[in-house]
This record gives structure tokens, sequence and C-alpha cells, in this order.
């Protein structure tokens, strides 16, 4: 497990950045152009725990200092949630007060804080605190059951843990085996501590210990090809470039094509709505966090959070609110296009649209081009390994290609695909797609032997099958690591079926993802009934529900009595199982 520290040597000047294809002249001079020395966005090279990385000269230190930059905004909204507005400002009084409290309980730098809370403006404050005072903040998954977060608890070693009332109530049969302290938001439980009287009096100025690039930030939870889902570990550094590679990239964007900054609104200041997000996603995710929070701070950015996704509520909120950006997963950019009562609204303030995490249709990219995006619809693809950063796409060429996720972020990502051998790919030849860059995790914790597998030389193996064009695009075909992507939440086929196996009716499980129109995938399973046992698909489904969180829930259910079909190594044939059940659900459709 890696200790908090700044692992990096002095920098060089002068960077070169070389994606693994040819650029167009046009591209390297834009590129050239807005990295330059002196330039906000000006790039050097820097040696991090031996690989030589391009970063930002003019990067955050830290998480603190990017926090503090938006206190130029200070008395701008930040965070809207329901009927609760909080300014800059306000959220940094109540983070520091967060923080000075957490020092007071003992909370030191390279602990361990946990986060299981809805989007509650709450949320956002203690993540503040926690990596402001130099602890790691550890995102909870808060769809997990108490099992699940018991083994989060456990497994990043916690010492305390800000809870609303239903993770309260899942962790409560579980309190008296965890050493743990838990704080209640937006709720009271006899003998444990409200949020307000954690911080009631706590004083406002932040605590300012040394926070060295280097140093650990975050710890958010993803599912794999592991039967536990697997914390992985992040930098301050990574997080802050990861910002300021989205923002670069949009700047190489705009002078490459000063149409399309007109396009987005904002080549000609002021704008007429000022910047603003819906927060579509928890917080818990990266693209929440990272993408729409924390990339808010960057320019004064106000985000409006949801209680949880309804279409409904995002197209009042984008009229009311004035919103001006909409980014999710695919299926909440394609149900606003699709709600029945959207031309009762004004959204005349939206400027973009679209969203990654997962394949979008290319139906879905044209509609939204047509109806929401107004020219600048896009996606990208990225992991909670690399702060949700790698590839982006807009505009005409994402209409021109709706089944490619993008180009790597240039300055600081490449992308390349790897065949089995361990050689490149060429253009358009197969293999498993890698990411590099300085955004990227620095392990999985208390894993060693999965970071070893997942992490070469600065570059991640995302597990995704694809190539690579000529030009660099992207596209994804396929993918090796045995999971299931539903609706932009990564679910581990072995964590499902380990827990099937547990139930005494089942002799066999075999889990896997089948194409789902509005999720791009659900979770399927056979299972083998034991010989002289009865098990009903309710069954399952209830059992399964005791134990993970309910989007791991296989929706569909079929059970055999025969052995399970095999590979030539005895492993079970998946891909077959696969097949029979999209057919078979195909058929029920017809």
């Amino acid at each position: 497990m890696a200790e908090a520290q700044d692992a990096s040597t002095p920098h060089q000047a002068g960077v070169v950045w070389d994606p693994g294809f040819a650029l167009r002249p046009e591209l390297a001079n834009a590129i050239a152009e807005v990295t330059a020395s002196g330039k906000p966005h000006e790039t050097r090279v820097e040696t991090i725990r031996g690989v030589t990385f391009t970063v930002f000269a003019n990067a955050p230190n830290n998480l603190r200092d990017l926090y503090a930059s938006a206190l130029s905004h200070a008395q701008k909204d930040f965070y809207v949630y329901q009927d609760e507005r909080y300014t800059f400002q306000a959220m940094w009084d109540h983070a520091a007060q967060c923080a000075n409290r957490l020092r007071a309980r003992g909370i030191e730098p390279g602990d361990r804080v946990g986060i299981a809370l809805r989007n509650y403006p709450e949320w956002i404050a203690a993540f503040m605190a926690i990596t402001s005072m130099g602890a790691v903040a550890v995102a909870m998954n808060a769809w997990w059951s108490g099992e699940e977060l018991v083994y989060g608890i456990e497994d990043s070693g916690l010492k305390i843990l800000f809870t609303d009332v239903e993770r309260t109530e899942r962790l409560l049969p579980h309190l008296e085996q965890l050493d743990i302290d838990l704080v209640t938001v937006r709720h009271r439980h006899e003998g444990l501590t409200t949020w307000e009287e954690f911080i009631h009096d706590a004083a406002t100025e932040m605590p300012q210990p040394e926070i060295a690039p280097e140093d650990n930030a975050t710890i958010l939870y993803t599912s794999g090809s592991t039967a536990h889902p697997k914390g992985v570990l992040s930098t301050h550094r990574a997080i802050t470039n990861a910002l300021m590679g989205w923002e670069c990239g949009g700047a190489i964007a705009m002078a490459l094509n000063p149409q399309m900054g007109a396009a987005v609104g904002r080549a000609a200041p002021p704008p007429q709505n000022p910047p603003s997000i819906i927060l579509t996603v928890p917080l818990f995710h990266v693209t929440g966090l990272v993408v729409q929070t924390l990339m808010s701070f960057r320019h004064g950015r106000k985000v409006v959070g949801m209680y949880k996704w309804d279409v409904e509520e995002a197209l009042r909120i984008i009229q009311d609110e004035r919103i001006t950006e909409f980014n999710g997963v695919p299926t909440m950019a394609w149900e606003l296009v699709q709600a029945p009562n959207r031309g009762s609204y004004d959204l005349s303030s939206l400027k973009s649209a679209g969203g990654g995490g997962a394949p979008m249709a290319p139906e879905h990219a044209r509609q939204i081009d047509k109806t929401i995006a107004k020219g600048a619809p896009g996606t990208g693809w990225g992991m909670t390994e690399t702060q949700g950063l790698a590839t982006t796409i807009g505009g005409p060429a994402f209409l021109q290609r709706p089944r490619s996720c993008g180009r790597a972020v240039p300055p600081i990502v490449k992308v390349k695909a790897v065949k089995d051998d361990g050689t490149d790919a060429a253009p358009l030849e197969t293999g498993e797609l890698w990411i590099w860059g300085v955004q990227n995790f620095t392990e999985y914790w208390n894993k060693p032997d999965a970071t070893a597998e997942s992490l070469t030389d600065g570059w991640v193996h995302t597990g995704d099958i694809g190539h690579l064009d000529e030009e660099g695009y992207v596209f994804i075909t396929d993918r090796e690591k045995d999971m299931v992507l539903r609706g932009g939440e990564n679910i581990g086929c072995q964590e499902v079926e380990a827990v099937l196996y547990e139930h005494p009716s089942i002799l066999e499980a075999a889990v896997f993802g089948v194409p789902d129109e509005r999720l791009g995938e659900t979770v399927a399973t056979v299972v083998v009934v034991r010989p002289g046992m009865a098990l009903t698909v309710d069954e399952v489904q209830s059992f399964a529900a005791e134990h993970l969180a309910r989007f791991k829930v296989p929706d569909h259910v079929w059970l055999r009595s025969e052995r399970l079909p095999r590979i030539a190594s005895e492993k079970i044939f998946k891909r077959g199982l696969r097949e029979e059940a999209i057919a078979l659900l195909a058929s029920a459709q017809a």
C-alpha cells in the first residue's frame, strides 16, 4: 500500500506530446499554442514513481488550493439542492468547520474518512474538509447493502463515516463489530453525533497542513473482475491535472474551431447565462465527483443537485436554474429527448448535452443534437482509475463517428490498443485498450496483485477491447473483463456469482450482461438448481437483494437442472449462454 509522499523528481520544460498517431498540422499548432510557456495550460514533463508524464505547470498543488481558488467567486451560487443555496464562501466555511472538528477528533493526514450519503450539500462539505486537511476521502457507494458497506469500512480502515438515514439503518446491525464513529446527516439516532452537533461552533478558518501533489487524496470503489469491489487510490496531482486536462482539451478545440466556442457559449463573455450544470449522478461516482463537481471549482460553475434522477425534475431544473451544460450517462440525455413534456419547458439556456460511461447509440446522438444539444452533442470515455479522463468527442466529429468515444485528450493522455502478445496494435487492429497519463490512479487499496495486473509503466489496462483508426479515434467493441456496464455502473460478474453460490439451492451460476435499450446492459444469470431442491426466479432475486446493492441484482434469471456448458478449459461457456439469453429475450419481444 502506497504511503503518502511526494514521489516526483524535478521537472523539465519543452514538452512534445506524441499521441501515437499523426497529428494534422492545424491540431498540432493548436496544441502548441495552448500549452506554450507562459500560457495558463503550459505543460512540462515530470517523473513520478519512476514514470515520466506530461503535467500542467499551473495545476493547483492540491485540492485545498483548488477550493481556495474558487473564492474569487465567493458570493456566487455554488451548490443548489432543492430549496437550499450555498455560495462558494458558504461551502468553504462549512468545510473548514468540519476539517477543524476532524482534527479535534484525532484525524491526521493520511487517515481515511468516509462519506456514505445521497448528494446532499454535506457530502461536498465533508469531502472538501477531508481532502483539505490531508486525510483521504473514501467515497462509499450509497447503493451498497449493509454487508457491502461493512466490507468497504473494513477494507479502507475508516475512522469516521458520515451517513444519511438509509446508510445508518443498513449499518446499525453491524456497529458492534466495527471500530468506527458515525456522524449522522439529516437525521438523528440515539448515541450518534449529528452533523449539526459535529460542526457546531467550529472555526471557519481552514486548517493548512502541508499537502504535497503526490499525497493520497481519494479512494473510490469500483467493481471489476474480482469478488469484491476494489478501492481506487488517487493523488491530489492526478485529480487536479485531470481537471485541467478537460479544460485544456476544450481550449484546444476552441483554438481549432471558434464556431464551436460560440456554440457552447464560452467564446463571447459575459455569457447570457452563467455556467451551470446538473449533478445527474451520485457523488461517489467519478463522473459526479470529478467531472461535474470538482471541475466546477475551476471557473465558478453552479452545480444543481437532485435527490435522485428524474427526467421531469431535470427539465424543471434546466428551465428554472438556466442550466448551460448537461452531462450524465447517455441514457439520461436520451430520456430528456424522449420526455413527453419536453416542449412545455424552456431549455434555451442549454448549450451542450451528452454523456459518458456507456456507448451512445447513433440515432440517440442524432436526436440529442437535433433537439437539445444545439450542434454541440458529445460523449467521452474514462474510468474511475483515470479520474474519468481519457477520450472525448463532440460536435460534427461526433455526428460523423457516433460509435466512437473520441480521441485521447491532449496534451496529457495517450490511448493505445495492445494485442495478446503484448505488442502495440496497428490502426484498425483490435486489442485491449490502455490509457496513459498523470491522471491515472496510484494503486488498488490493499490489492498489490490487482495493481500489478492493471498498471504497466504508467498505462492502465482498461479491460475494454477495441481499436483506434488512422486519426486516433477510439472505438470500443467488446469487454475483456467479466463485467456488466449497467447505466454507467460497473458490476463484477464474479461478485454477483459469489453471492448466488451462497444460496443452498444453487449448484452453479453464470452471470453476464445482456443488451438493454435504456441502460446499455442489464444483469442476467443462468443458475443450476441442486437435485431434489426447488427454486423460483423470485427467490433468486430476493436472495441477491439481501446481499447486494439493488442495481447488481439480476434482472433476468433462467433456471436449469442440467450442468452449464463448458469450454475446453472446463470454464463455463458464458459467451454461449449470453447469446442464447439474447435470443430468448428477442423472441419474447417479437
